[in-house]
């Protein structure tokens, strides 16, 4: 076919072609190629190999994943244009919830513990939300309630008094409120 070298079988049905992909397949051992990927190259976060966020080790699922399914590589057996894609914490680096089909996201599963003496240092001034990210704009006070419990998509935290709260069963691990107050 065309210039690829390819042999492509025209007019034929499902039940003539399998017998022969099995004999090329197993028998004669020939690497069988289908009428294009559509499994996509899975794809995933750089992991634990360099991130502190990452909560599961990406670049091993990826690879345990790309070697399991290799066959339908070549082979379709997935719908059109199947994608995995595997990222570390929910920050999706790899932005696997918009562009896969199926994605793979690192969390954690213990009660998140907070370290109220920070909440005091950001709340305070003396440290820089968003690790000093945005310093260089005047933007005024950190307000927590503005930047982090206002923010949570679950509203799962609180203040009393000068103490921050989180109900962990409502908090989806979102990371907002780590990624402001890191």
């Amino acid at each position: 076919h065309g210039s690829t070298g390819d042999i492509v079988f025209l007019g034929t049905f499902t039940e003539q072609l399998e017998p022969i992909f099995f004999e090329l397949g197993h028998v004669l051992e020939q690497d069988l190629g289908g009428s294009g990927s559509n499994l996509r190259t899975p794809s995933c976060c750089i992991g634990k190999a360099r991130c502190e966020w990452s909560c599961i080790d990406t670049q091993d699922l990826c690879y345990e994943m790309t070697t399991h399914y290799q066959d339908e590589l070549h082979r379709p057996q997935f719908p059109y244009k199947f994608k995995f894609k595997f990222d570390g914490c929910p920050n999706c680096c790899v932005a696997s919830i918009a562009r896969s089909d199926m994605s793979f996201i690192g969390t954690w599963r213990d009660n998140i513990r907070i370290d109220q003496k920070a909440v005091a240092a950001y709340m305070g001034g003396e440290v820089a939300p968003n690790a000093g990210a945005h310093s260089g704009r005047d933007w005024g006070k950190f307000d927590i309630q503005k930047e982090v419990i206002g923010l949570c998509p679950t509203q799962c935290m609180w203040m009393e008094g000068k103490t921050l709260k989180i109900d962990d069963k409502e908090c989806t691990r979102c990371m907002h409120c780590i990624n402001v107050m890191p």
